[in-house]
């Protein structure tokens, strides 16, 4: 026990280092949730991106 309130992947998988197909199920699902992350994390950021840019170019058209 670390004296944490919460755990994380890590921590499982070192749980279930003894099951190797436990141990590989959990780091496939690891990896795909990681993936989808990233996945929404570059959606978002682009969504943003969008917005902040249809926002400004109305100001720069009425300013000229």
């Amino acid at each position: 026990h670390a004296k944490r309130s919460t755990i994380n992947t890590e921590d499982v998988k070192l749980l279930a280092r003894r099951s190797n197909s436990l141990l590989k199920y959990i780091t496939e699902k690891n990896e795909e949730i990681a993936q989808l992350n990233v996945e929404r994390k570059a959606k978002k950021k682009k969504k943003l991106e969008d917005e902040n840019k249809n926002s400004v170019e109305p100001a720069e058209a009425g300013g000229v």
